[in-house]
């Protein structure tokens, strides 16, 4: 298999796995050590640093096609359904801390939540950046046809 053949089809299984262990652990560290202030606020804080690295990602894959350096299956980010799937994590790590003050102090129930963000992220996000990239991913056709039912 040529570079540019391997290229042509996205990272490697083993990059994709590293890269979301390695943004799982970064966010469940800014969970469990960035703690300072209403919980709601940190909640906040990590979901847009969640979208802005999104923006980031797609920024670069845009910039690296437009240079004819990528051809990748990730042409476009299923933008609603990521941001849907950021606002929900975030949400029930929000829940599970404030469910959690009631038997521990702040400082465990952030310790605990952000190591279950980072666990959620590190092996969520391959599952579903495969099942994102799979070539048998079927799309809804975006034209009805012409057939009656």
């Amino acid at each position: 298999m040529t570079r540019t053949r391997a290229h042509a089809q996205g990272p490697s299984p083993r990059a994709v796995r590293v890269v979301f262990t390695l943004t799982g652990l970064y966010f469940g560290w800014r969970w469990a050590a960035d703690g300072h202030g209403p919980a709601w606020l940190h909640a906040l804080q990590v979901l847009v640093t969640m979208l802005l690295a999104m923006a980031l990602v797609q920024s670069i894959q845009w910039w690296r096609t437009r240079r004819g350096k990528h051809e990748g299956p990730m042409a476009r980010l299923p933008w609603r359904n990521l941001i849907l799937f950021k606002l929900l994590l975030v949400a029930l790590a929000l829940a599970a801390e404030e469910l959690l003050h009631h038997w521990m102090p702040p400082t465990h129930a952030q310790l605990i939540v952000g190591t279950c963000l980072g666990a959620a992220i590190a092996t969520g996000g391959p599952v579903l950046h495969r099942r994102h990239n799979s070539p048998t991913r079927t799309t809804p056709p975006t034209t009805t046809s012409a057939t009656p039912p």
